[in-house]
């Protein structure tokens, strides 16, 4: 009997995996924000129209009610239908993100380990079966990521939009993209030219939107979940995803420090400075959150610290700073030798990893909200990142393309 293919595994545990969590979930309450995005799926699903995209009570961009619209026209919009739907999505994406671990990671079993690590965050699991925006635009930015790392410079162009088009956040991938190819312009530069001017293509789906909306987003979404806040830019949300990135990454995180990079006086005192500086920016609710929700906590580990600790306790309070602090060091490093590379003149494809994070963390606090959640479309990235500098002569490492 021939011996099954480490895709081939991943692959049979992804449908064990997703048919569990469809029977035991498929017929759940309505989670969170179900509610109200399965209204808007039922409106594009009877009036698919112009008027409907020029108007709708969401924040994000049409497509994805639109591609649910399309299923829900063929097999229903019952709540059991949709969610099937987003099995089916999220079944693409977990092999997406195997894929994506093995084109860096030489090592099956390691390849197997790091993409549990990602799926079995909480929120993985739940926007894996229940009907929200994230899956979808995880699937689209992970095709995007893996098609620029394959050279497949169209298809890249073409789920980049896709992304951007499910939630704008998205932008920081083929912003990174960009980022990337201006760094390396000099040692190949007419495929990085090409690169920047068409990725900025990739804006103008969103632009068009903009101006079919006449603001920056639907007039009756803005209405309903934009609330007024006293920042433009909110610098306590890098704390808050510095610090909930070691929760979901963990066990990584340790053997990071502990096994291969240990502590080095230089990097510690830099994240000193700069975790004290964010201290001053604790992490904390959004006002959208606060003023809606009456939430004070921005996610599940935020929630279970409170419950441990005490809601404002001290030691929940030390016990986030120390975290934020080993956050802090875990990027410094990952920083480092990012510079490092530039210096060398090493342009390797793996510095979209540790852009991607970095592009992130700053765009981000433009956001009316902060949660937990988002941190699932960038772990992958983050992780690979950390993993490959568990390996001394990392700068060795080559993509598999």
């Amino acid at each position: 009997m021939k011996k099954l293919s480490a895709n081939q595994l991943w692959f049979i545990f992804s449908i064990l995996s997703l048919s569990i969590i469809g029977i035991i979930a498929i017929h759940c309450p309505l989670r969170g924000d179900e509610k109200h995005i399965i209204d808007t799926i039922k409106l594009f699903t009877t009036d698919l129209s112009f008027k409907t995209i020029k108007d709708y009570p969401e924040v994000t961009p049409p497509l994805f009610y639109i591609i649910y619209a399309l299923w829900a026209k063929i097999f229903g919009s019952t709540i059991e239908s949709l969610r099937i739907f987003t099995l089916l999505i999220a079944l693409i994406t977990w092999q997406l993100v195997f894929y994506l671990i093995s084109l860096f990671v030489n090592k099956n079993k390691d390849s197997f380990l790091l993409s549990l690590l990602v799926i079995i965050n909480p929120y993985f699991f739940g926007t894996s079966i229940f009907v929200f925006t994230d899956m979808l635009t995880i699937m689209f930015s992970l095709s995007a990521v893996i098609l620029f790392l394959k050279d497949k410079y169209y298809l890249f162009l073409i789920f980049s939009s896709l992304a951007i088009l499910c939630r704008q956040y998205a932008i920081i991938f083929p912003l990174a993209i960009i980022v990337f190819s201006i760094i390396n312009l000099f040692i190949k530069k007419p495929i990085n030219r090409r690169y920047i001017f068409g990725t900025v293509l990739t804006f103008l789906p969103l632009l068009v939107l903009f101006f079919v909306w006449g603001d920056i987003l639907p007039v009756s979404g803005m209405r309903k979940w934009i609330v007024p806040a006293k920042n433009f830019y909110n610098i306590s949300y890098i704390n808050t995803y510095l610090t909930f990135s070691v929760v979901y990454l963990l066990p990584l995180v340790i053997y990071f420090i502990y096994k291969s990079i240990g502590l080095n006086f230089l990097n510690a005192g830099i994240a000193v400075i700069i975790c004290l500086t964010f201290l001053q920016f604790p992490s904390q609710p959004s006002a959208a959150t606060l003023m809606q929700a009456n939430i004070r906590t921005v996610g599940f580990a935020n929630i279970a610290f409170v419950k441990v600790f005490g809601e404002n306790s001290l030691m929940l309070k030390v016990f986030l700073g120390i975290l934020l602090f080993i956050g802090c060091y875990v990027n410094v490093i990952l920083i480092r030798y990012f510079l490092i590379d530039i210096k060398n003149k090493i342009y390797d494809k793996k510095m979209i990893l540790v852009i991607v994070w970095i592009l992130f963390l700053l765009i981000m606090p433009f956001s009316y909200q902060v949660w937990e959640k988002y941190l699932t479309m960038v772990l992958p990235f983050l992780m690979l990142s950390i993993y490959l500098l568990l390996d001394i002569e990392h700068t060795k490492i080559k993509v598999k393309l």
